[in-house]
């Protein structure tokens, strides 16, 4: 019998042959094709060197999805195929005595299940092979071999018999069906023994690391063991996507027996041993304080086969071809993959309680029927929407005075993802910009949180919201000089304040309010208008503050649940970024009224991918919401914004006008000297001149006053132009924007002429 050895693609690798000598033992013969020293292919009855292919990769390659069992020996793979008609079948190559020789890779992140032989060896192979492939993060079974082999296809039992496997199995049995039913109730999960690592004069065991050591001189040494530190596993090698920072992922019991987690990268290995010591101490696990670079050594010269990918944030990631979407203790995707985890520096608050319908019943419930909780909570859900429709980061600011239920509304989104209160998943946006990008990077993908605008300062908030919303830190350097590769997020952002963002920035007078800026971060007014702030009621009690209290003790009892299954759910649907670009433009399409400015386009889109994750996480059953109720309450929020920033019109033709009319509030007459009156007193500091009263009054602005500060900080041209558009700036008709201005005498010079429309808004006036 032969049995060929295919890569993924199908091409031949090798060929395992059986023969039966008459009188002897069978015998398998692996025979493999070389190259002569002339070129010319020479077939050899030799084994292909470690590590190993395993017997059925291609089929492994058509069914990247399906159960494997793993049996021992090929005849026993292909009667196992015959048996598990869904399951991808394979061996390895060289018998029970050569699992460590094989590259078992392919299986990472796989169900498994072992069916070895009956006997002695097969039950040590079924070990071999399950531990390493629960480093290689699969969710492993073992069949009792014994057990089956003892069983009879009519229910009753027999003498077990020594080495029986699959081929015997199917041989006996006539329905296969019944034959895979039996197998699978003999399975059990396997228990992996403690992944511990031992090395040349290293041996790590339950009683820790220890290393044998030469003492003494001459006659009198001796061989001692040193104890160095208590016992830890190295589950795997790890390494970023791009196969830099390299490390090892280590877990160990603290002294209360609490399970650590934690990864020491290559680097760290190279510095000082009492850093690197003093870290893993803080966490529990003892040290022999003179033996720290013996602990050292050990880490640096220890290999492990598991592979662990590590990634900086939290969110989408494609992993070897695999789109995954990591949370700190759980990466959500297919299986089939390695490992992947995420850096502690990129742990968030994330935290869990009661179940998803526990969380329905309360959070979910309450919120249907009142706008802004709705919004809120599917603002929370929207963060896993942003990769797939391809749009930037940004978010809502609800605003308005105290005790009208903004940060009731912050809990409520906070909820979908940990505890919905502070400390929980909120956070201050008080904070460092190196805090505020480390906590982006932690909600990636998931929703960003920040209470209490007023408590930051008008510069930190603008630059914040820009790197916020563009999802790149700043770039700093290592400690070599070298230029460290900056954070990178992409977030929806739930903040409350008492002041619209645009009056916050406003604070810092040196600096104004930039359009993009308030595209990014939606001012929504938390009041629905009925009397009960951000509630459309008061609730069954008929009291707002009570309807508050009770939304507030919901997020704090179950929590946690909602975002993650959301996440499970758009996945086991196949909800792709198609599906959410067409409910976001139909959202756009049908809100946006026509002839507005791309801005409105923008922010049409943000509230219409909110209500793309509200009606989404209504038809995966993931809220308890009415179909619509999402997309009614983005749209209210839409219509609240525009109203807010006084219509459709670009933001900067909005500022334009307001910083003239200002410029003319303030200074008209202080610094506009009057060219109809001699005994006018003289101006300092002058801007122009006035001339005229009451509808008459014009001021006369200089072009490189008009520019360097009355237009400060904006195209100057531009302003001319929208103020000329609305009866604010009187022109000579076809002669620019600037008139030639009678100043007294003889002297004549250009400006720009402002009307007393500036002052009562012409057609800007409401």
């Amino acid at each position: 019998m032969v049995w060929p050895y295919r890569d993924a693609g199908g091409g031949l690798l090798c060929e395992v042959h059986r023969y039966d000598p008459a009188g002897e033992r069978k015998q398998f013969l692996p025979a493999t094709c070389w190259r002569k020293a002339d070129g010319e292919p020479d077939w050899r009855w030799k084994s292909i060197p470690s590590p190993r292919p395993l017997y059925g990769l291609d089929r492994l390659a058509a069914s990247p999805g399906a159960p494997v069992i793993v049996t021992e020996g090929e005849k026993a793979a292909d009667a196992a195929a015959r048996i598990f008609r869904k399951s991808v079948c394979v061996t390895s190559l060289g018998g029970a005595q050569a699992a460590g020789k094989a590259d078992w890779e392919p299986l990472a992140g796989r169900k498994v299940m072992i069916w070895p032989d009956a006997d002695a060896p097969g039950e040590k192979y079924a070990r071999d092979v399950a531990q390493i492939l629960h480093g290689f993060g699969c969710d492993v079974s073992i069949i009792d071999a014994p057990a089956l082999a003892s069983m009879s296809p009519d229910g009753g039992s027999h003498e077990s018999i020594q080495g029986f496997d699959a081929a015997d199995a199917i041989d006996e049995w006539a329905d296969a069906a019944a034959l895979a039913r039996a197998a699978h109730s003999l399975a059990r999960p396997f228990e992996p023994a403690p992944a511990y690592v031992s090395y040349g004069a290293f041996t790590m065991s339950s009683d820790g690391l220890t290393m044998e050591a030469t003492k003494g001189r001459g006659e009198n040494t001796e061989k001692v063991e040193e104890w160095i530190c208590g016992p830890f596993e190295i589950l795997g090698a790890t390494r970023d996507p791009h196969g830099r920072a390299w490390g090892k992922w280590l877990r160990f019991l603290d002294g209360d027996k609490r399970e650590h987690l934690r990864h020491v990268s290559d680097s760290a290995l190279h510095g000082d041993p009492a850093s690197l010591c003093g870290l893993l101490a803080d966490e529990g696990l003892r040290i022999n304080r003179g033996q720290q670079r013996a602990l050292v050594t050990y880490l640096s010269g220890a290999r492990v086969k598991g592979r662990v990918t590590m990634v900086s944030r939290t969110g989408w990631h494609s992993i070897a071809g695999r789109d995954v979407f990591v949370l700190p203790g759980e990466t959500i995707g297919p299986r089939g993959g390695e490992h992947v985890i995420l850096d502690t520096a990129a742990l968030g608050p994330y935290e869990a309680h009661g179940t998803l319908q526990d969380w329905r019943n309360g959070v979910g419930a309450l919120a249907s029927g009142h706008a802004l909780p709705v919004l809120a909570i599917s603002a929370a859900l929207a963060g896993p929407l942003l990769h797939l429709a391809g749009q930037e980061g940004g978010g809502l600011n609800f605003f308005g005075p105290s005790s009208k239920g903004k940060t009731t509304l912050l809990q409520l989104g906070a909820s979908g993802w940990g505890r919905g209160a502070s400390p929980g998943y909120m956070r201050a946006w008080r904070a460092t910009a190196n805090g505020l990008e480390g906590a982006a990077a932690s909600a990636t993908d998931t929703c960003l949180v920040l209470d209490e605008l007023g408590q930051v300062e008008a510069r930190d908030a603008a630059s914040a919201l820009y790197s916020l919303s563009n999802g790149t830190g700043k770039a700093r350097a290592a400690r070599d000089g070298a230029l460290r590769e900056p954070k990178s997020w992409r977030a929806l952002i739930l903040s409350s304040g008492e002041i619209p963002t645009e009056t916050k920035l406003r604070e810092d007078k040196s600096r104004r309010a930039r359009a993009g800026q308030l595209v990014r971060m939606l001012d929504i007014p938390a009041d629905r208008g009925a009397g009960c702030g951000a509630f459309d009621h008061a609730g069954q009690q008929g009291d707002p503050a009570k309807l508050a209290a009770t939304f507030k003790h919901a997020a704090t009892s179950n929590y946690g649940t909602a975002g993650p299954e959301f996440v499970r759910r758009l996945i086991a649907n196949r909800i792709d970024g198609e599906t959410v670009r067409a409910m976001v433009s139909e959202f756009v399409a049908s809100t946006v009224p026509a002839m507005a400015d791309g801005q409105i386009d923008r922010a049409a889109a943000r509230l219409g991918l909110i209500a793309a994750a509200g009606e989404l996480a209504t038809a995966l059953s993931v809220t308890p919401w009415r179909e619509g109720e999402a997309r009614t309450a983005a749209a209210w929020a839409l219509e609240r914004w525009i109203d807010g920033r006084g219509g459709t019109e670009p933001a900067e033709i909005q500022q334009a006008i307001e910083q003239v009319r200002l410029a003319i509030e303030q200074h008209g007459e202080a610094r506009f000297e009057a060219v109809d009156d001699s005994d006018d007193r003289p101006v300092a500091n002058r801007l122009g001149w006035r001339k005229g009263s009451g509808a008459d009054r014009e001021w006369w602005v200089p072009p490189q006053t008009w520019k360097a500060e009355i237009c400060s900080g904006l195209d100057a041209t531009l302003v001319a132009k929208t103020l000329c558009e609305r009866g604010m700036l009187r022109t000579q008709g076809g002669r620019g924007l600037q008139c030639k201005v009678n100043l007294g005498g003889n002297q004549r010079a250009w400006a720009y002429v402002l009307t007393a429309s500036i002052l009562d808004g012409g057609a800007d006036a409401p």
